[in-house]
């Protein structure tokens, strides 16, 4: 016991501690009621059988004593008494006559409660009255060694249980502390490695199923933003020192079912799937001076105007949604597998608040407002294979574009208040054939590459 309570004064008890402790404390407990009442037990039965033992004594006794008081043979009697084995059970004896007169005795009678009585008779005819102090001594020690041993075996199996509780427990403690350890490393934006679970505890096994997917969740994270790094964030960042707004026309792409995807598709095949439209994708923004800028929730955000601001800005989004869905579409008629994944797409026009970030001497821009949620918000009102646009959009197009719109589904902004939205029916002749142009010709250099 000394060894758990030897550190509990410099710090709280761990669980291993608390474990030995408290399996060496239910033991000792359990183990010491269960010693006092065998001890209980065992000493009534051995108080019983000194009392039969010494009343069959007694009955021998009498037995033989009993002609020398008929013939008031004093001498006889206590040579007899004398010459009698009394043995342990029995501390002293006294016989009396008839009268209650003392004859003969081994000794004084010292303990009235352990005094037992026998009549003396003869042929059914009383001669006298014996008298014998029983000893408990004998059944004391003989209780009392049982006791003595229960208990040491009570404290050697309590210390044998604490072990066994504190190792345990400690092989438990210790799963825990490197899985804090690796949750604490991965905070520290380092890679997630969870420990190894040796110990078949459904409690644990559990936790660590959760872990599992939680590393494998993050395996997949960094495995696309290792694949898809070359596309994000590419090309030159606008020349702004503090936090700017800039208007800009942007659209969001939504990855539909993205967690189920994550689930069925190991890290590596999610990001080669959505690496090789992430390569369509950029192509397209770039076709239209857009900027395939980062992820933002479950997709992407294009942007038009960010570095340098154009009347055509608007019309540069419009067509470039239109390129992604064409693109995306051919993709998958070409290739079934990457029919798995969805897409919905929105496009909107607001101010975004560029505020520069230093990270590992290099200067990133985080995209921050209103705009950017309201068009992943839009998104997700939005059916693949078609393009909704916002209301605020559509009225800062010129309309000598010649864009027909179909109105769309209302959808509650910020402020709970109910917004217009058009899906995209029609464009210009020739803006339409220039985009299946740029359909075909990007498909072509994809399948050539």
């Amino acid at each position: 016991m000394a060894f758990f309570m030897s550190k509990t004064h410099a710090k709280p008890w761990g669980l291993s501690q608390f474990c030995g402790i408290f399996g060496a404390l239910q033991i000792l407990i359990l183990g010491s009621v269960i010693s006092f009442l065998t001890y209980s037990q065992l000493h009534g039965q051995l108080q019983a059988s000194q009392q039969q033992r010494a009343s069959q004594q007694l009955d021998r006794l009498a037995q033989l004593l009993a002609p020398s008081l008929l013939q008031q043979d004093r001498i006889s009697i206590n040579l007899a008494l004398k010459e009698w084995n009394r043995g342990d059970d029995l501390n002293a004896i006294r016989i009396q006559n008839t009268d209650r007169k003392v004859i003969a005795e081994t000794g004084p009678l010292l303990n009235p409660d352990q005094v037992i009585n026998r009549s003396i008779t003869l042929d059914d005819t009383a001669m006298g009255m014996m008298q014998a102090e029983i000893n408990p001594q004998p059944v004391s020690r003989q209780s009392g060694r049982y006791l003595s041993l229960a208990l040491m075996a009570t404290g050697l199996c309590a210390m044998l249980g604490g072990l066994i509780s504190y190792f345990m427990a400690e092989r438990i403690a210790a799963y825990l502390r490197k899985l804090s350890g690796s949750l604490g490393e991965w905070n520290n934006r380092n890679l997630l490695t969870l420990p190894q679970l040796s110990l078949p505890i459904r409690e644990l096994q559990e936790l660590d199923q959760s872990c599992n997917q939680l590393q494998e969740q993050e395996r997949q994270r960094l495995a696309i933003e290792r694949a898809l790094g070359k596309y994000l964030c590419s090309g030159d960042k606008p020349p702004v020192k503090t936090s700017t707004y800039h208007r800009c026309a942007l659209v969001y792409i939504e990855i539909t079912d993205l967690d189920v995807l994550q689930a069925r598709l190991s890290a590596v095949e999610l990001a080669e799937t959505l690496g090789e439209y992430y390569r369509l994708l950029n192509q397209a923004a770039k076709l239209y001076n857009g900027k395939l800028d980062r992820y933002q929730g479950n997709g992407l955000v294009m942007i038009f105007g960010l570095n340098e601001s154009s009347d055509r800005d608007t019309l540069h989004c419009i067509y470039a949604a239109q390129l992604c869905l064409g693109l995306l579409q051919q993709s998958q008629k070409r290739k079934p597998a990457l029919a798995s994944v969805g897409f919905r797409i929105a496009a909107h026009w607001g101010p975004v608040l560029l505020a520069p970030i230093e990270q590992d001497e290099d200067t990133h821009y985080s995209l921050i407002g209103d705009t950017i949620y309201w068009a992943s918000h839009l998104a997700g009102s939005s059916e693949e294979g078609r393009l909704l646009a916002s209301q605020i959009l559509i009225s800062e197009l010129p309309p000598e574009y010649g864009l027909s719109w179909e109105e769309g589904p209302l959808v509650s902004d910020l402020q709970g208040n109910e917004q217009s939205s058009f899906w995209l029916q029609g464009l210009p002749e020739t803006s339409r054939t220039l985009i299946e142009r740029q359909i075909k010709h990007i498909t072509s250099m994809k399948e050539n590459a």
